[in-house]
């Protein structure tokens, strides 16, 4: 089967030939159908990632049609139609037993620390299978992973109605918080970005307010932030750009007792000013990943028409030319890049 494996360290990647693999016990071999490239996806790539366990098929946004079934599988029959959600936990841990999978003491995420979907069939436990319900298309399917992780960081934030919420970055998972911001009641929605065309796609998905900045000065737009809520800034700031010179931004726009879910991967360290953080009384809330209730609960908005997910799927491409997606991610010309094996 036609497979992308990574087997080193740094940059580069291989589309090639590998065998098709079988099920072990508990897990489904699946047809994959869809499959999209994330961020993180780019930094394997590139070599940023280093959290990976060598050799791996990558990638984690994937639906596709169970074609055979190892022991021990309850529930899938042959032809299931699935959507896969990455954390792979070991169930037992402390943290797995309070319901908090993702942060898993031993955790083995799917396209990182054990093959993922780009390519033709893969092989995932049965329990990371969510069935889709009647109807749903494999493109919608394929962006349930995407929206969990802005569900999860939107809730770790108590959005609710009455908030001013800025959202920066306007790729998949800020496009897709900006709309999660809506359901949840805010009252105005400001989304901050580099490029026009992701910001003009943010207002068509119900931002109130778009605000382009240059990277190499990204407070630029603090006066037009400030004057547009009445010198208070945004009760909820969602960051999710994976870039550290937004934190300063994600301080500067927080209101005072206000709260910031940091949802990106950053590849860099940098600095913050904490006395921003102690003097205004903020909450900075982490959002890794998401439990297996989230992507259930992301799935049922999809189905039910309350998250869009059509107007992010900006490019489709066959696995064989993923190189060809890859640059369009990297050149920030695609929001979402989905691939067909």
């Amino acid at each position: 089967m036609l497979a992308v494996v990574k087997e080193q360290p740094g940059e580069g990647w291989a589309l090639r030939e590998v065998a098709r693999p079988g099920p072990a016990a508990g897990e489904v071999l699946l047809r994959v159908h869809r499959i999209g490239i994330c961020g993180s996806d780019l930094a394997i790539f590139d070599g940023r990632e280093k959290d990976l366990r060598l050799p791996v098929i990558p990638g984690h946004e994937f639906a596709g049609e169970v074609v055979e079934r190892g022991a021990e599988v309850q529930g899938l029959p042959i032809g299931a139609r699935v959507a896969v959600n990455l954390v792979r936990n070991c169930g037992h841990c402390y943290q797995c037993r309070k319901g908090q999978g993702n942060l898993c003491l031993d955790p083995n995420l799917i396209g990182f620390h054990s093959n993922g979907g780009f390519a033709e069939f893969a092989c995932v436990p049965a329990g990371n299978c969510h069935p889709l319900p009647e109807g749903m298309s494999w493109e919608a399917a394929a962006s349930i992973d995407p929206l969990t992780s802005a569900l999860a960081a939107v809730q770790k934030a108590g959005v609710g109605p009455g908030d001013r919420v800025a959202i920066l970055g306007p790729g998949p998972i800020g496009l897709y918080a900006c709309q999660l911001a809506r359901l949840q009641g805010a009252r105005e929605i400001f989304v901050i970005g580099t490029r026009a065309h992701l910001l003009e796609k943010a207002r068509e998905l119900g931002a109130d307010r778009a605000f382009k900045v240059d990277r190499a000065d990204m407070t630029a737009c603090l006066p037009g932030i400030l004057e547009a809520s009445d010198g208070r800034g945004a009760e909820v700031v969602v960051e999710a750009t994976g870039n550290p010179a937004a934190l300063d931004l994600a301080l500067a726009v927080a209101s005072k007792g206000g709260r910031i879910a940091l949802v990106s991967i950053y590849h860099e360290r940098t600095e913050i000013e904490p006395n921003s953080v102690v003097f205004k009384e903020l909450r900075i809330l982490g959002s890794f990943d998401y439990r297996w209730i989230d992507f259930e609960n992301a799935l049922r908005l999809i189905a039910g028409g309350r998250v869009r997910t059509e107007p992010l799927i900006t490019h489709r491409l066959p696995l064989s030319r993923i190189q060809e997606g890859i640059a369009l991610m990297q050149s920030r010309q695609a929001i979402k890049v989905l691939l067909e094996p």
